[in-house]
């Protein structure tokens, strides 16, 4: 199952400690940006374990809320020097079910994709905790790049890149207006503190406009500082096995350029959520699961839920599309979800395991979910 670093996840890094499976990871991403790889820093990655601790001994207090677990507070279990060091300097997870999701999560959104693709990192440092369900809370700490190393602008997805993920990922602060769920982020950055004006961008697919949100320092979706990046959001999630076209105009260094270039996003999964061991499998794949719905009803006062799949499971307890009550409505009026019983669906979303116990297929939109 999709426990502890997924047993090492695959076999070309089976014998790979923890640390070098995020380092692939990173190198990975910087390697379709066209970016140099970087290395491992063992003293920045001690003190990244350190921090990665201080956050576990203070989970569910006001410390971790927020913004607040990247600044230590010294009188608090587990502050360290070493560990405040790495909390202002680090993309932090308060709870993943592994470090390639953290990492992939992090790359989905604004501020912590930014210093992960910066020309000019050389070093990086790695910390993690395990949680008592068997998750992680993760720290990724980034050395203070060279300045004089590496090319700007730098965008991504990359030019022609193809299997780029559908959805922006949960990011604190939320650049998303009304703090809602988006398609995933397009970005074009220079260095952090370069003036970046006029801004203004395009993104289309099959010569139709997509609508979205732009975020660039100039106008920055939240306080929090923009340093450098332009951001295109989609307003609904990206549509699988697609080619987008995507054009960035803005001044930089007194000169007016367009940046244009086009990718491709992923194919989605099929699984049968009869299959358990398939199901498993796609845990963190985007995925189009058909199954049949078992019984239908209110998580919450907001979040509606169809299970589907075996009522009784070896691997995890219940398989559940999680409907917002909004989405719902417009899924199924007035219809309550146990109505739903003996459907069966068509879910597009991707498996998230939940307590070691749970595997959800959370939704964001109508379009999602269909009925058969």
């Amino acid at each position: 199952m999709r426990a502890l670093l997924i047993v090492m996840l695959t076999a070309g890094i089976a014998s790979a400690t923890p640390a070098e499976q995020v380092l692939a990871r990173v190198n990975r991403y910087r390697a379709a940006a066209g970016l140099a790889a970087v290395r491992l820093d063992p003293k920045l990655s001690a003190g990244c374990m350190e921090h990665a601790q201080y956050m576990l001994q203070n989970r569910g207090t006001d410390a971790m809320v927020g913004l607040n677990a990247h600044k230590q507070r010294p009188e608090l279990p587990g502050a360290s020097a070493a560990g405040a060091a790495c909390g202002k300097a680090a993309d932090l997870f308060p709870e993943v079910s592994d470090l390639d999701a953290a990492v992939d999560g992090w790359m989905a959104s604004l501020y912590h994709r930014r210093p992960m693709l910066d020309p000019g990192l050389l070093t990086i440092g790695v910390g993690y905790a395990e949680l008592p369900e068997h998750t992680l809370m993760a720290a990724l700490m980034f050395a203070q790049p060279d300045a004089k190393t590496g090319t700007w602008p730098v965008h991504y997805p990359a030019t022609a890149q193809a299997d780029v993920p559908l959805e922006f990922g949960n990011e604190i602060p939320n650049p998303i207006p009304g703090g809602g769920k988006a398609g995933y982020p397009i970005t074009l950055q220079v260095p952090p503190f370069d003036a970046v004006t006029g801004v203004s961008a395009t993104l289309a697919s099959g010569g139709k406009p997509v609508p979205f949100h732009l975020s660039d320092p100039e106008h920055p979706a939240t306080s929090f500082g923009q340093y450098g990046v332009i951001c295109v959001i989609p307003k609904q999630r990206l549509v699988a096995h697609t080619r987008y076209d995507v054009a960035i105009t803005a001044t930089w260094h007194d000169q007016t350029t367009t940046t244009k270039w086009s990718f491709t996003t992923l194919d989605l999964r099929a699984v049968d959520a009869a299959d358990e061991v398939a199901v498993v499998a796609a845990i963190g794949v985007a995925s189009r699961v058909r199954g049949t719905v078992a019984y239908g009803g209110m998580m919450d006062g907001d979040t509606a839920f169809l299970m589907i799949g075996p009522r009784d499971p070896k691997r995890y307890k219940m398989l559940s599309v999680l409907i917002p009550l909004a989405v719902w409505r417009q899924l199924a009026g007035t219809a309550k979800p146990d109505s739903f019983t003996g459907k069966q669906l068509e879910v597009e979303a991707t498996p998230v395991f939940v307590q070691s116990k749970y595997l959800n297929l959370p939704v964001a939109q109508a379009t999602q979910v269909r009925v058969l």
